[in-house]
């Protein structure tokens, strides 16, 4: 989204107002647990480091309180268990949090690339007997290879999805929209 607004302002209106994942779920779970006496702090661990910039703007704090506190990259995190002397092989194994009964399979996909459109088109075409969603290969859209590309066919509609890896893929797909070289209806960066 910062990309877009420095970069290619006239394109916000074609950027999603949904909030990321992560930010979703640390809402979600501030709202959840606001009650308790205690303060909640929300640490979110995330592979890419503009989480960071992501955690602090102003749209996603609560009367001044940021959603996600605090963001530790996975590099960050792998170094700090190193460091510790943890060895993740010599503990017991322990059940998860569960702080919500039930979830779906989407939330799960959420975290790899391609995985929000994986999420949306599953939606869409949420009945199991249409034959487009059986005929799409999901995997086909996942994976960190630059640019991933797939045709979805939805109640007689074309719907034409890239699937972007880093800023610089960003930047080719958006200067190929703009010259008119090529056509998306839904892009994941």
């Amino acid at each position: 989204v910062n990309y877009v607004e420095n970069t290619y302002p006239d394109l916000m209106n074609n950027v999603s107002t949904c909030k990321s994942p992560m930010e979703m779920f640390a809402a979600v779970l501030k709202e959840h647990y606001k009650d308790d006496d205690k303060k909640l702090v929300s640490v979110a661990i995330m592979p890419c480091s503009a989480k960071k910039f992501e955690a602090n703007r102003d749209e996603f704090k609560n009367n001044g309180v940021p959603d996600v506190d605090y963001v530790v990259t996975t590099q960050e995190f792998i170094n700090m268990v190193n460091e510790s002397g943890i060895t993740f092989s010599e503990l017991e194994p322990e059940a998860l949090d569960s702080p919500f009964e039930s979830c779906s399979g989407a939330g799960v996909i959420f975290g790899v690339t391609g995985g929000v459109t994986e999420a949306v088109i599953r939606k869409v075409l949420s009945d199991q007997t249409v034959p487009a969603l059986r005929a799409l290969a999901f995997k086909n859209v996942r994976g960190m290879d630059g640019v991933k590309e797939a045709v979805v066919t939805a109640f007689n509609h074309e719907i034409k999805i890239a699937i972007v890896s880093g800023l610089k893929n960003a930047d080719n797909i958006i200067k190929n929209i703009k010259a008119g070289e090529a056509h998306y209806d839904f892009v994941e960066v």
